[in-house]
């Protein structure tokens, strides 16, 4: 089933707030990874390739796998968000129809640096390198018209307003 999808990244963190406003709003149903992973471990193929990627980590191999644990938990689910960039790389090419970056818990572990006594610097080049990995990671799979950076300094509210507006644009 051709489905219309949406990932979502703040990553390194969990989904924010917003991401759930964002779906709703959009009229998307939102995918949680939970029962989607808890799917996965049912698999017995996927058990023996994720025990195989130790440390864990993204792993291609596993996309068959992803795909299959999100059919199971979508269902007939024509519009849903997903959360990680990740799926971009378990979906692939031509299955993902946008995707919207939030840099906020980037900047919030700058802040955690700079307390902890880190250079600005140091910070500043770590967030600069990481966003641009998870830019160029969409960019990857997505032209630049499907791809939104929201604004860090914005409000949640406002995040889900603007990323509610770019994917009724797409579809």
């Amino acid at each position: 089933m051709k489905r219309f999808v949406i990932v979502f990244s703040n990553e390194p963190g969990e989904p924010a707030p917003w991401v759930a406003q964002a779906c709703a709003s959009a009229k998307l149903t939102f995918v949680d990874n939970g029962p989607v992973t808890v799917e996965l471990s049912k698999d017995p193929q996927a058990q023996k390739h994720l025990l195989s990627n130790i440390p864990l980590g993204e792993n291609a191999a596993l996309a068959p796998f992803y795909k299959a644990a999100l059919e199971k938990v979508a269902g007939k689910e024509g519009r849903i968000g997903l959360f990680s960039n990740s799926w971009l790389l378990y979906l692939g090419q031509g299955q993902v129809d946008g995707c919207v970056l939030d840099f906020s818990g980037l900047e919030a572990q700058k802040q955690q640096g700079l307390a902890a006594g880190m250079k600005q610097q140091d910070v500043d080049a770590y967030v600069a390198k990481y966003s641009q990995q998870m830019q160029e990671r969409a960019r990857k799979y997505l032209p630049a018209e499907k791809i939104l950076v929201l604004p860090t300094s914005e409000s949640d509210a406002k995040k889900a307003e603007l990323a509610a507006a770019f994917i009724r644009k797409l579809g």
